[in-house]
């Protein structure tokens, strides 16, 4: 099998005082810091127009379509092409897109449809941006730094998670939810910024002319479906986020129905969870090896914590045991981005990373609607507790099935398949 290739780390100072990194990490965290904010305010603005769960499921699973059909060929699109450029026009366009709703609102326009207009577009922007995102921080940091990198990244993001949610709490309350969006509108802005500033390549040159395109997907396939240790990664991760991906929505109307606390106190939970992930992000970083039991035991950590909250009305319970959950799934999800990267080449890290994040959400339209139904027909305590177990059963039998793999230094057992092989 084919080794990743090796991209030397650039000569420089530390991740903190690089000049390229601390840009592109300014402005994935002024993207946080909006994604909280829409997180937060969406399901609630939402949530008001409509006072139903199955609405929060709709639009979320429309937002998730655009995955599942373009997220393989934008990864070859951003192996093929130039990723600064792709992740800049998105950023663009997702900039006018979300913009539109609190125009709409100031216009007097009904918000409810735009909403809907927008999921899918929005959606189609996230795919070609994460596309492009995640394959570059090997080439802006180089592998050896790349564990560091994505704790670092991990945590700024955090951050942002910490000061949005507690600023949507008050953008909602004083300017409505739709005048909040428009703070997120704002960040892809800022994050577009920082893009055209960063000189380092974001890409390794190609030494061969590109493949044609279906060449280039299938090549993709071809590399995973032979890797074992990657195979098995991307299948655990897949599974867990067919139960984690409608968490926010549930958690919001746990809170807002089932609880009746108020935007501010529902603001605040996602910050404390956003402080447990900025632990998980420093415990990740001094872990030098990832492996899948260990992701496995960061889910049950959270898990565990996210069961405790679907039971309690006590607040400052709630906020332990969402430290607790934002501890765990951070370090699960770092130890699982840095393991995938670190056993792909950069020439295929755009195909693998997207074959990936469609393996991962290619049930997340069905996962919302389902979570919205059940929201409906039970409520957010059951819906959360049923999430949590079904994490914790899935992370146990991959933790026990993780002892048969081989390691990420270790050569791996089965050959990659031939392409005739991945086209029969």
């Amino acid at each position: 099998m084919s080794t990743p290739a090796s991209i030397s780390a650039p000569v420089g100072p530390h991740l903190l005082k690089d000049r390229d990194f601390l840009l592109f990490a300014g402005g994935q965290g002024a993207s946080a810091l909006g994604d909280a904010l829409s997180k937060t305010a969406l399901p609630l603005l939402v949530l008001a127009l409509t006072g139903s769960g199955l609405h929060m499921g709709l639009i979320a699973m429309l937002s998730a379509l655009p995955m599942v059909v373009l997220g393989v060929a934008a990864g070859a699109w951003a192996d093929r092409f130039d990723r600064r450029r792709m992740m800049l026009w998105a950023d663009v366009g997702r900039t006018l897109l979300v913009g539109a709703v609190p125009l709409a609102a100031v216009l007097g326009v009904p918000v409810l449809p735009v909403l809907y207009a927008i999921a899918v577009p929005v959606g189609a922007l996230f795919a070609v941006f994460e596309a492009a995102c995640l394959s570059c921080v090997p080439s802006l940091v180089g592998r050896e730094r790349l564990g560091e990198a994505n704790s670092l990244l991990s945590i700024g993001n955090a951050l942002g998670y910490i000061a949005g949610p507690a600023l949507a709490g008050l953008l909602v309350t004083g300017v409505g939810g739709a005048g909040t969006l428009g703070a997120d509108a704002l960040t892809f802005a800022v994050s577009a910024a920082t893009l055209m500033l960063i000189r380092r390549p974001l890409q390794a040159p190609r030494e061969h002319a590109p493949v044609p395109m279906r060449g280039q997907v299938l090549e993709g396939f071809r590399f995973i479906a032979g890797h074992r240790l990657l195979r098995a990664a991307l299948l655990y991760w897949a599974a867990i986020t067919f139960f984690t991906s409608p968490v926010i929505i549930c958690a919001t109307y746990f809170i807002r129905e089932d609880l009746g606390w108020s935007p501010g106190v529902l603001g605040s939970i996602i910050a404390v969870y956003a402080v447990g992930a900025i632990a998980g992000a420093v415990l990740a970083s001094r872990i030098k090896e990832a492996s899948i039991a260990v992701m496995c035991a960061g889910t049950v950590l959270g898990s565990v914590g996210l069961l405790v909250l679907s039971g309690t009305a006590s607040l400052p319970l709630a906020l332990g045991v969402v430290l607790l959950a934002g501890g765990g799934e951070s370090l699960s999800a770092i130890l699982y981005s840095t393991l995938r990267a670190r056993l792909t080449p950069d020439e295929l890290l755009g195909r693998v990373t997207t074959t990936a994040q469609v393996a991962a959400f290619s049930l997340k339209p069905l996962s919302v609607l389902v979570a919205g139904i059940a929201l409906e027909a039970t409520s957010g305590s059951v819906t959360l507790a049923v999430i949590a177990l079904s994490c914790i059963a899935i992370s146990t039998a991959f933790g026990i099935f993780s002892r048969r793999l081989p390691t990420a230094s270790e050569p791996i057992l089965s050959a990659p398949l031939t392409l005739e092989e991945v086209t029969q």
